[in-house]
Protein backbone atom coordinates (compact mmCIF):
# COMPACT_ATOMS: atom_id res chain seq x y z
CA UNK A 1 0.00 0.00 0.00
CA UNK A 2 1.53 3.37 -0.97
CA UNK A 3 2.30 5.81 1.78
CA UNK A 4 0.19 8.99 1.86
CA UNK A 5 2.71 11.54 3.13
CA UNK A 6 1.86 15.10 2.27
CA UNK A 7 4.30 17.98 2.12
CA UNK A 8 3.49 21.54 3.13
CA UNK A 9 2.90 22.24 -0.57
CA UNK A 10 0.34 19.42 -0.66
CA UNK A 11 -1.43 20.81 2.37
CA UNK A 12 -1.56 24.22 0.75
CA UNK A 13 -3.06 22.59 -2.36
CA UNK A 14 -5.72 20.84 -0.27
CA UNK A 15 -6.56 24.02 1.59
CA UNK A 16 -6.95 25.82 -1.74
CA UNK A 17 -9.36 23.13 -2.95
CA UNK A 18 -11.35 23.39 0.26
CA UNK A 19 -11.62 27.14 -0.26
CA UNK A 20 -12.93 26.57 -3.79
CA UNK A 21 -15.49 24.05 -2.53
CA UNK A 22 -16.83 26.30 0.21
CA UNK A 23 -16.67 29.94 -0.91
CA UNK A 24 -16.56 32.60 1.76
CA UNK A 25 -19.83 33.77 3.25
CA UNK A 26 -21.51 36.55 1.33
CA UNK A 27 -23.93 39.23 2.38
CA UNK A 28 -27.48 38.59 1.16
CA UNK A 29 -30.92 39.44 2.50
CA UNK A 30 -29.14 41.91 4.82
CA UNK A 31 -27.23 39.18 6.71
CA UNK A 32 -24.19 37.00 6.12
CA UNK A 33 -25.23 33.89 4.14
CA UNK A 34 -22.85 30.96 4.52
CA UNK A 35 -21.67 31.65 8.07
CA UNK A 36 -23.65 28.74 9.54
CA UNK A 37 -25.92 31.03 11.55
CA UNK A 38 -29.57 31.35 10.56
CA UNK A 39 -30.58 34.96 11.06
CA UNK A 40 -32.44 37.78 9.36
CA UNK A 41 -34.78 36.45 6.70
CA UNK A 42 -32.63 33.41 5.93
CA UNK A 43 -34.61 30.17 5.71
CA UNK A 44 -31.47 28.11 6.30
CA UNK A 45 -27.70 28.44 6.58
CA UNK A 46 -25.59 25.29 6.40
CA UNK A 47 -22.28 27.13 6.45
CA UNK A 48 -21.70 26.71 2.72
CA UNK A 49 -22.69 28.34 -0.54
CA UNK A 50 -23.51 25.29 -2.66
CA UNK A 51 -26.84 24.25 -4.12
CA UNK A 52 -28.13 20.66 -4.16
CA UNK A 53 -27.67 20.19 -0.43
CA UNK A 54 -31.03 21.36 0.91
CA UNK A 55 -30.03 25.02 1.27
CA UNK A 56 -29.31 27.27 -1.70
CA UNK A 57 -26.38 29.59 -2.12
CA UNK A 58 -28.80 32.40 -1.19
CA UNK A 59 -29.72 30.63 2.07
CA UNK A 60 -33.21 29.71 0.86
CA UNK A 61 -34.76 26.29 1.41
CA UNK A 62 -34.48 24.14 -1.72
CA UNK A 63 -38.05 23.23 -2.66
CA UNK A 64 -37.82 19.95 -4.58
CA UNK A 65 -40.63 17.59 -5.58
CA UNK A 66 -40.52 14.05 -6.97
CA UNK A 67 -43.28 12.85 -9.29
CA UNK A 68 -45.12 10.05 -7.50
CA UNK A 69 -47.88 9.36 -10.02
CA UNK A 70 -47.86 10.02 -13.76
CA UNK A 71 -50.57 9.00 -16.21
CA UNK A 72 -51.18 9.78 -19.88
CA UNK A 73 -54.75 10.96 -20.33
CA UNK A 74 -57.20 9.71 -22.98
CA UNK A 75 -59.15 12.88 -23.79
CA UNK A 76 -58.40 16.37 -25.05
CA UNK A 77 -56.40 18.44 -22.60
CA UNK A 78 -57.36 21.63 -20.75
CA UNK A 79 -57.09 25.07 -22.31
CA UNK A 80 -53.49 25.73 -21.28
CA UNK A 81 -52.26 22.87 -23.51
CA UNK A 82 -50.88 24.07 -26.85
CA UNK A 83 -52.63 22.39 -28.65
CA UNK A 84 -55.15 20.58 -26.43
CA UNK A 85 -55.68 17.72 -28.91
CA UNK A 86 -53.68 15.10 -26.95
CA UNK A 87 -52.97 13.04 -30.05
CA UNK A 88 -50.65 10.70 -28.15
CA UNK A 89 -53.18 9.81 -25.45
CA UNK A 90 -56.00 9.54 -27.98
CA UNK A 91 -54.05 6.90 -29.93
CA UNK A 92 -54.54 4.42 -27.08
CA UNK A 93 -57.79 2.60 -26.40
CA UNK A 94 -58.85 1.95 -22.82
CA UNK A 95 -56.99 -1.35 -22.46
CA UNK A 96 -53.88 0.03 -24.19
CA UNK A 97 -53.78 3.19 -22.11
CA UNK A 98 -54.24 1.24 -18.89
CA UNK A 99 -51.31 -1.00 -19.76
CA UNK A 100 -49.14 1.99 -20.73
CA UNK A 101 -49.91 3.86 -17.50
CA UNK A 102 -49.36 0.72 -15.40
CA UNK A 103 -45.88 0.53 -16.90
CA UNK A 104 -45.22 4.19 -16.06
CA UNK A 105 -46.32 3.69 -12.47
CA UNK A 106 -44.25 0.54 -12.09
CA UNK A 107 -41.22 2.50 -13.26
CA UNK A 108 -41.90 5.16 -10.62
CA UNK A 109 -42.54 2.64 -7.85
CA UNK A 110 -39.32 0.73 -8.61
CA UNK A 111 -37.22 3.92 -8.95
CA UNK A 112 -36.53 3.27 -12.64
CA UNK A 113 -38.39 6.49 -13.46
CA UNK A 114 -37.42 9.41 -11.25
CA UNK A 115 -38.49 12.91 -12.27
CA UNK A 116 -37.62 15.79 -9.95
CA UNK A 117 -39.02 19.33 -9.98
CA UNK A 118 -36.72 21.98 -8.48
CA UNK A 119 -38.68 25.18 -7.77
CA UNK A 120 -36.14 27.90 -8.46
CA UNK A 121 -36.49 31.39 -7.02
CA UNK A 122 -39.29 30.44 -4.63
CA UNK A 123 -39.73 33.31 -2.19
CA UNK A 124 -40.98 31.26 0.74
CA UNK A 125 -40.87 27.54 1.45
CA UNK A 126 -44.61 27.36 2.10
CA UNK A 127 -45.27 27.91 -1.61
CA UNK A 128 -47.67 30.78 -1.23
CA UNK A 129 -48.07 33.53 -3.84
CA UNK A 130 -44.93 34.06 -5.90
CA UNK A 131 -44.88 36.15 -9.07
CA UNK A 132 -41.61 34.75 -10.41
CA UNK A 133 -40.61 31.11 -10.10
CA UNK A 134 -39.08 28.57 -12.48
CA UNK A 135 -39.45 24.80 -12.37
CA UNK A 136 -36.21 22.95 -13.05
CA UNK A 137 -36.71 19.44 -14.47
CA UNK A 138 -34.21 16.77 -13.44
CA UNK A 139 -33.73 13.02 -13.44
CA UNK A 140 -31.98 11.18 -10.66
CA UNK A 141 -31.45 8.11 -8.51
CA UNK A 142 -32.07 7.33 -4.88
CA UNK A 143 -29.27 8.41 -2.56
CA UNK A 144 -28.06 5.26 -0.81
CA UNK A 145 -26.99 7.36 2.19
CA UNK A 146 -30.60 8.31 2.95
CA UNK A 147 -31.39 7.16 6.50
CA UNK A 148 -35.15 7.23 5.90
CA UNK A 149 -37.47 5.06 3.78
CA UNK A 150 -38.88 6.21 0.45
CA UNK A 151 -41.45 8.95 0.92
CA UNK A 152 -41.63 12.57 1.91
CA UNK A 153 -38.22 14.20 2.53
CA UNK A 154 -36.31 11.24 1.09
CA UNK A 155 -32.97 11.86 -0.60
CA UNK A 156 -32.11 11.81 -4.32
CA UNK A 157 -29.01 12.41 -6.40
CA UNK A 158 -29.82 14.53 -9.45
CA UNK A 159 -28.42 13.30 -12.76
CA UNK A 160 -25.51 15.34 -14.07
CA UNK A 161 -26.86 15.22 -17.65
CA UNK A 162 -29.45 17.92 -16.88
CA UNK A 163 -27.21 20.08 -14.65
CA UNK A 164 -24.95 22.89 -15.79
CA UNK A 165 -21.50 23.71 -14.43
CA UNK A 166 -23.03 25.62 -11.52
CA UNK A 167 -25.23 22.64 -10.51
CA UNK A 168 -28.34 24.37 -11.82
CA UNK A 169 -30.99 22.63 -13.95
CA UNK A 170 -30.56 23.17 -17.67
CA UNK A 171 -34.19 22.18 -18.32
CA UNK A 172 -36.69 24.71 -16.97
CA UNK A 173 -40.40 25.33 -17.25
CA UNK A 174 -40.56 29.10 -17.51
CA UNK A 175 -42.03 31.63 -17.01
CA UNK A 176 -43.72 30.54 -13.81
CA UNK A 177 -45.74 31.88 -10.93
CA UNK A 178 -47.86 30.76 -7.98
CA UNK A 179 -51.18 32.48 -7.40
CA UNK A 180 -53.82 31.35 -4.88
CA UNK A 181 -51.91 28.06 -4.45
CA UNK A 182 -51.94 27.33 -8.20
CA UNK A 183 -48.53 26.75 -9.79
CA UNK A 184 -48.29 27.63 -13.46
CA UNK A 185 -45.03 27.17 -15.37
CA UNK A 186 -44.28 27.32 -19.09
CA UNK A 187 -44.63 26.98 -21.97
CA UNK A 188 -41.04 26.10 -22.79
CA UNK A 189 -39.16 23.25 -24.43
CA UNK A 190 -37.71 20.72 -21.97
CA UNK A 191 -36.31 17.23 -21.84
CA UNK A 192 -38.30 14.99 -19.49
CA UNK A 193 -36.45 11.99 -17.99
CA UNK A 194 -38.17 8.79 -19.11
CA UNK A 195 -36.61 5.58 -17.74
CA UNK A 196 -33.32 5.22 -19.69
CA UNK A 197 -33.99 8.02 -22.21
CA UNK A 198 -35.38 11.54 -22.23
CA UNK A 199 -38.51 12.73 -23.99
CA UNK A 200 -38.30 16.12 -25.65
CA UNK A 201 -41.46 18.11 -24.89
CA UNK A 202 -42.03 21.19 -26.97
CA UNK A 203 -44.17 23.95 -25.44
CA UNK A 204 -44.34 22.05 -22.14
CA UNK A 205 -46.64 23.61 -19.54
CA UNK A 206 -47.29 22.58 -15.94
CA UNK A 207 -50.37 23.47 -13.90
CA UNK A 208 -50.69 22.07 -10.36
CA UNK A 209 -52.19 22.90 -7.00
CA UNK A 210 -49.74 23.64 -4.20
CA UNK A 211 -50.81 21.72 -1.12
CA UNK A 212 -51.90 24.05 1.66
CA UNK A 213 -50.55 21.48 4.14
CA UNK A 214 -47.12 22.56 5.34
CA UNK A 215 -44.67 20.99 7.77
CA UNK A 216 -41.14 21.29 9.10
CA UNK A 217 -39.01 19.30 6.65
CA UNK A 218 -36.61 16.64 7.82
CA UNK A 219 -32.91 17.46 7.23
CA UNK A 220 -31.16 18.48 5.14
CA UNK A 221 -30.56 21.27 5.82
CA UNK A 222 -30.03 20.81 9.54
CA UNK A 223 -29.92 24.55 10.26
CA UNK A 224 -33.27 26.13 9.41
CA UNK A 225 -35.11 29.20 10.58
CA UNK A 226 -37.36 28.72 13.63
CA UNK A 227 -40.86 27.89 12.50
CA UNK A 228 -39.87 27.14 8.89
CA UNK A 229 -42.74 25.36 7.13
CA UNK A 230 -42.52 23.90 3.61
CA UNK A 231 -45.36 22.75 1.40
CA UNK A 232 -45.58 18.98 1.03
CA UNK A 233 -47.13 18.10 -2.32
CA UNK A 234 -48.22 19.25 -5.77
CA UNK A 235 -51.45 17.96 -7.30
CA UNK A 236 -51.71 18.06 -11.07
CA UNK A 237 -54.44 15.44 -11.33
CA UNK A 238 -57.46 17.74 -11.73
CA UNK A 239 -59.39 18.31 -14.94
CA UNK A 240 -57.71 21.70 -15.41
CA UNK A 241 -54.23 20.64 -14.26
CA UNK A 242 -51.34 18.43 -15.31
CA UNK A 243 -48.36 18.47 -17.63
CA UNK A 244 -48.90 19.18 -21.30
CA UNK A 245 -46.28 19.05 -24.00
CA UNK A 246 -45.71 18.07 -27.60
CA UNK A 247 -43.58 14.91 -27.56
CA UNK A 248 -41.20 14.88 -30.51
CA UNK A 249 -41.10 11.94 -32.89
CA UNK A 250 -37.32 11.91 -32.53
CA UNK A 251 -37.50 11.23 -28.80
CA UNK A 252 -40.34 8.69 -29.13
CA UNK A 253 -38.06 6.82 -31.54
CA UNK A 254 -35.57 6.26 -28.68
CA UNK A 255 -38.12 4.52 -26.41
CA UNK A 256 -38.12 0.72 -26.90
CA UNK A 257 -41.43 -0.86 -27.86
CA UNK A 258 -43.04 -2.53 -24.80
CA UNK A 259 -42.11 -6.21 -24.52
CA UNK A 260 -45.76 -7.12 -23.97
CA UNK A 261 -46.76 -6.20 -27.54
CA UNK A 262 -43.99 -8.25 -29.15
CA UNK A 263 -44.49 -11.64 -27.53
CA UNK A 264 -46.47 -13.55 -24.92
CA UNK A 265 -50.18 -14.33 -24.98
CA UNK A 266 -51.37 -11.22 -26.86
CA UNK A 267 -48.74 -9.75 -29.19
CA UNK A 268 -49.72 -7.26 -31.87
CA UNK A 269 -50.91 -8.89 -35.10
CA UNK A 270 -50.36 -8.10 -38.76
CA UNK A 271 -53.65 -6.46 -39.73
CA UNK A 272 -53.44 -4.53 -42.98
CA UNK A 273 -53.12 -0.82 -42.24
CA UNK A 274 -54.28 -1.18 -38.61
CA UNK A 275 -51.64 -3.22 -36.81
CA UNK A 276 -48.12 -4.55 -37.30
CA UNK A 277 -45.84 -7.19 -35.80
CA UNK A 278 -43.05 -5.63 -33.71
CA UNK A 279 -39.56 -6.76 -32.72
CA UNK A 280 -38.43 -6.36 -29.12
CA UNK A 281 -35.23 -4.54 -28.17
CA UNK A 282 -34.80 -6.81 -25.16
CA UNK A 283 -32.99 -4.95 -22.39
CA UNK A 284 -31.05 -2.79 -24.80
CA UNK A 285 -31.68 0.53 -26.54
CA UNK A 286 -33.56 1.01 -29.78
CA UNK A 287 -31.50 -0.02 -32.82
CA UNK A 288 -32.13 -0.53 -36.53
CA UNK A 289 -33.08 -4.14 -35.77
CA UNK A 290 -35.82 -3.51 -33.19
CA UNK A 291 -38.88 -1.29 -32.87
CA UNK A 292 -39.66 1.83 -30.87
CA UNK A 293 -42.67 3.39 -29.23
CA UNK A 294 -42.92 5.64 -32.29
CA UNK A 295 -43.20 2.59 -34.53
CA UNK A 296 -46.01 1.27 -32.33
CA UNK A 297 -47.98 4.52 -32.36
CA UNK A 298 -47.67 4.99 -36.13
CA UNK A 299 -48.27 1.32 -36.96
CA UNK A 300 -51.06 0.55 -34.50
CA UNK A 301 -51.77 -2.63 -32.57
CA UNK A 302 -54.60 -5.14 -32.54
CA UNK A 303 -54.53 -8.35 -30.54
CA UNK A 304 -56.29 -11.73 -30.33
CA UNK A 305 -57.70 -11.40 -33.86
CA UNK A 306 -57.78 -8.58 -36.39
CA UNK A 307 -60.72 -6.31 -35.66
CA UNK A 308 -61.40 -7.88 -32.25
CA UNK A 309 -59.36 -5.87 -29.73
CA UNK A 310 -57.79 -2.59 -30.76
CA UNK A 311 -54.98 -1.52 -28.41
CA UNK A 312 -53.52 1.42 -30.34
CA UNK A 313 -54.97 3.12 -33.40
CA UNK A 314 -52.41 4.10 -36.07
CA UNK A 315 -51.78 7.80 -35.36
CA UNK A 316 -49.78 10.51 -37.07
CA UNK A 317 -48.12 13.48 -35.30
CA UNK A 318 -50.29 16.58 -35.09
CA UNK A 319 -47.73 19.33 -34.36
CA UNK A 320 -45.28 20.60 -36.96
CA UNK A 321 -42.52 23.20 -36.88
CA UNK A 322 -43.77 26.77 -36.84
CA UNK A 323 -46.73 27.15 -39.19
CA UNK A 324 -45.78 24.01 -41.11
CA UNK A 325 -47.93 20.88 -40.77
CA UNK A 326 -46.18 17.75 -39.47
CA UNK A 327 -44.69 15.38 -42.00
CA UNK A 328 -46.50 12.12 -42.70
CA UNK A 329 -44.68 9.14 -41.21
CA UNK A 330 -44.39 5.88 -43.15
CA UNK A 331 -42.51 2.64 -42.68
CA UNK A 332 -39.43 1.80 -44.71
CA UNK A 333 -36.34 -0.39 -44.66
CA UNK A 334 -34.17 0.38 -41.65
CA UNK A 335 -31.01 -1.47 -42.62
CA UNK A 336 -31.55 -3.80 -39.69
CA UNK A 337 -33.71 -6.32 -41.50
CA UNK A 338 -37.05 -4.83 -40.43
CA UNK A 339 -39.26 -1.96 -41.50
CA UNK A 340 -39.31 1.06 -39.19
CA UNK A 341 -40.78 4.55 -39.30
CA UNK A 342 -38.72 6.87 -41.46
CA UNK A 343 -38.37 10.20 -39.63
CA UNK A 344 -38.49 13.30 -41.84
CA UNK A 345 -38.37 16.00 -39.11
CA UNK A 346 -37.30 14.87 -35.64
CA UNK A 347 -39.07 17.80 -33.93
CA UNK A 348 -42.49 17.05 -35.40
CA UNK A 349 -44.53 16.03 -32.39
CA UNK A 350 -47.57 14.47 -30.77
CA UNK A 351 -49.57 16.68 -28.41
CA UNK A 352 -49.95 15.05 -24.99
CA UNK A 353 -51.50 15.58 -21.57
CA UNK A 354 -50.38 13.83 -18.38
CA UNK A 355 -51.88 13.97 -14.92
CA UNK A 356 -49.41 13.86 -12.04
CA UNK A 357 -48.85 14.23 -8.33
CA UNK A 358 -45.60 14.84 -6.48
CA UNK A 359 -44.20 15.07 -2.96
CA UNK A 360 -41.43 16.94 -1.20
CA UNK A 361 -37.95 15.41 -1.35
CA UNK A 362 -34.32 16.52 -1.05
CA UNK A 363 -31.54 16.64 -3.63
CA UNK A 364 -28.32 15.72 -1.84
CA UNK A 365 -25.57 15.77 -4.50
CA UNK A 366 -23.50 18.29 -2.55
CA UNK A 367 -24.40 17.29 0.98
CA UNK A 368 -21.32 17.38 3.18
CA UNK A 369 -18.92 18.08 0.31
CA UNK A 370 -15.39 19.30 0.72
CA UNK A 371 -14.27 19.25 -2.90
CA UNK A 372 -15.85 20.26 -6.21
CA UNK A 373 -15.07 20.24 -9.94
CA UNK A 374 -13.86 16.67 -10.32
CA UNK A 375 -13.83 15.80 -6.62
CA UNK A 376 -17.60 15.79 -6.07
CA UNK A 377 -17.54 12.84 -3.69
CA UNK A 378 -14.93 14.37 -1.41
CA UNK A 379 -13.18 10.97 -1.42
CA UNK A 380 -9.42 11.39 -1.64
CA UNK A 381 -8.75 7.63 -1.49
CA UNK A 382 -8.05 7.50 -5.21
CA UNK A 383 -5.55 10.33 -5.17
CA UNK A 384 -1.97 9.51 -6.02
CA UNK A 385 0.52 9.45 -3.17
CA UNK A 386 2.77 11.42 -5.52
CA UNK A 387 0.52 14.47 -5.33
CA UNK A 388 2.96 17.42 -5.13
Amino acid sequence: MPSHKYTSMTLSFLISLTFLATPPAVATHGVLCGDGIVDGDEECDDGGLLDLDGCTRECRYEAVQRIGTLALQATSGPGFCQPATNALGSAFTGVGLSSFNDSLQEGIDTDQLIVLFDLLGLDTADGQNDADVEVGVLGGVRDGADPSPVGIDSWYLAGQALLDGDDMPTERLTPGAISALELSAGPSDVFLPFVDVSLKLRSAHLEALVDSTTSLPEPPPSQVAPGLLAFETLDGSGAADGLCGNVTVGSLATVPVPESVTSGATPCLDCAGQSRIYTSCGVGPVTASCHSLLDLVVGGCQVVSCGVINVISPTQPDVGIGANPPNALVFGASGGGIDKVIIVEADDAYSSWFSLTSERVHITNNLGLVFRDGFETGDTGGWSSATP
